[in-house]
């Protein structure tokens, strides 16, 4: 059944507005880069729901026709991979079981499923339109894709204890990955579940990855990336040294802006990152931001939060050699001694910060060194900024974070304050005056996982992440040398993944 003249009309007009205002971000490429592209998607959601398989394919068949559009420019531009957003063929809207039925597809496992280009064989597994279609992209634009759909398994209800009793199926959040020629190389099922009651997850992690050319990469979706599984264990165990990640990520300022929290994952834990999030910016919404990031910072990245259309990114990216060391799960890396403990102050307030209690002193005059304790973690700062009629603030937690899921974490947390109310400074903040000469964040940190995150007020896009070269991470902290702009916030975020819950598997 297709849509009715109206709908068709209506869709392709916005189908024109979406493609006709992309932006395209490339660099010269090297022969020690690989070039990538990711494609902020402004989906078009299905009017109706679909009550056949044919009425759901002909929905789908408007996003996957403006994936094809992005991934013939990207081919163009000589792209080697390219990522695409989560739920970006249908969107967030169907967020029941039987809602969402007709738009999924059983995907075979590849590692049973040997040499299939669907492409070239489109009839070897039924129902499969999206696979063939998103197969053909890729062996005519001679690059990798990667892509997320919906995958459906029959399961015995009433023998297996996960099968759902009502329909008999399991039903995934599922990335896909075709290589060059259009193979089907790897599937990847969405452990962590965020406001989805219509997915399952899977009963055990799984580790995917696929290997190319320019490197190893592994898959997550969204919410994977503030836990363990799986992207610990595949960076640590299985060698990757990139991640592609379809997301549908809101902005939660301040430190888990989708720009923000990804480029702190990439420098924390020495991979690529290749993002793209939905864009759905209409009221009640705040998903954008999506960008290419690395170990040095952002090649490229776009936040966005005031246009309806899509967005093409695309940056040549350092091919990434690295090993990551076998490292003690309790023991940090930043340094943290007497003369850190020397600054040593009594909290002057109390605020929360995302839900969370911090313990926060103001930043006072233009330089100083402060340091804060809560709970026995204890954070360092040492700064050296200009006269301005701003107030900032320098805030401590440890603890166990709930809101966006179970998480143990240490912070360090320099932040502007909206106002010049105290309790002020742990709302989200998207304007700042203040350029910082130099500061410096550390910390007794009892994890080796830490997210070093700064993120600097930019005049169009209204949040900036810093430019590569202009911070550094390592012992001696989070130390920002030379950042341009004014700055918002900056932050260590520590992780204590063996501490998220009692059942939580850990590292």
């Amino acid at each position: 059944m297709a849509p009715n003249t109206a709908y068709t009309w209506t869709f392709l007009a916005l189908h024109l507005l979406l493609i006709g205002h992309v932006m395209l971000m490339e660099s010269v490429p090297t022969k020690k880069t690989y070039r990538a592209a990711v494609f902020e998607h402004a989906v078009i959601p299905p009017p109706i729901w679909a009550k056949t398989r044919h009425m759901a394919v002909d929905q789908m068949m408007f996003n996957l026709r403006i994936y094809e559009e992005q991934a013939h420019i990207a081919g163009k531009k000589g792209v080697d991979i390219i990522v695409f957003p989560e739920d970006g063929l249908y969107g967030l809207h169907l967020r029941t079981r039987m809602f969402i039925y007709w738009y999924l597809e059983p995907i075979p496992d590849p590692v049973y499923v040997k040499d299939w280009v669907p492409c070239d064989e489109p009839m070897r597994f039924p129902q499969a339109d999206v696979q063939v279609f998103l197969s053909c992209l890729a062996k005519r634009n001679k690059m990798y894709v990667v892509a997320n759909m919906g995958d459906i398994k029959k399961c015995l209800a009433g023998v297996d204890p996960n099968c759902n009793l009502k329909d008999g199926v399991y039903m995934f959040n599922t990335n896909v990955a075709y290589d060059r020629h259009g193979k089907f190389i790897a599937r990847y099922h969405k452990q962590h579940l965020f406001l989805e009651p219509q997915f399952n997850a899977p009963v055990n992690p799984e580790y995917i990855f696929f290997d190319t050319e320019f490197g190893r990469f592994g898959m997550m979706v969204g919410n994977d990336v503030l836990f363990h599984d799986p992207g610990l264990e595949l960076i640590r165990h299985h060698g990757v040294t990139d991640i592609a990640i379809p997301t549908s990520w809101p902005d939660n300022l301040p430190y888990y802006s989708a720009i923000g929290y990804m480029s702190s994952f990439a420098i924390g834990h020495s991979v690529n990152m290749l993002v793209a999030n939905l864009h759905d910016v209409h009221p009640g919404s705040s998903l954008h931001g999506s960008g290419i990031f690395t170990p040095a910072g952002a090649q490229t990245y776009m936040r966005d939060p005031f246009t309806l259309r899509g967005h093409l990114l695309i940056a040549d990216v350092p091919i990434n050699v690295r090993k990551i060391p076998n490292l003690a799960c309790d023991v940090g890396l930043t340094q943290f001694g007497p003369a850190e403990m020397k600054a040593l102050m009594h909290p002057e307030f109390k605020t929360t910060v995302l839900k969370d209690w911090f313990d926060f002193v103001l930043v006072k005059g233009t330089a100083g060194a402060v340091t804060i304790c809560q709970n026995g973690f204890c954070c360092f700062l040492q700064y050296d900024k200009a006269k301005t009629y701003d107030v900032f603030a320098f805030g401590v937690f440890h603890g166990i974070h709930k809101s966006y899921g179970q998480m143990y974490e240490q912070i360090c947390l320099l932040t502007k304050c909206r106002d010049y109310n105290a309790q002020s400074c742990g709302y989200p903040v998207l304007h700042s005056s203040t350029k910082f000469k130099s500061f410096r964040i550390t910390g007794n940190f009892t994890t080796p996982f830490i997210h070093p995150q700064i993120v600097v007020a930019d005049p169009k896009l209204n949040l900036g992440l810093p430019a590569p070269g202009s911070f550094l991470y390592g012992p001696g902290g989070l130390q920002g040398t030379s950042v341009e702009r004014p700055l918002l916030h900056a932050a260590l975020i520590g992780r204590l993944y063996h501490k998220d819950c009692i059942n939580c598997i850990g590292v």
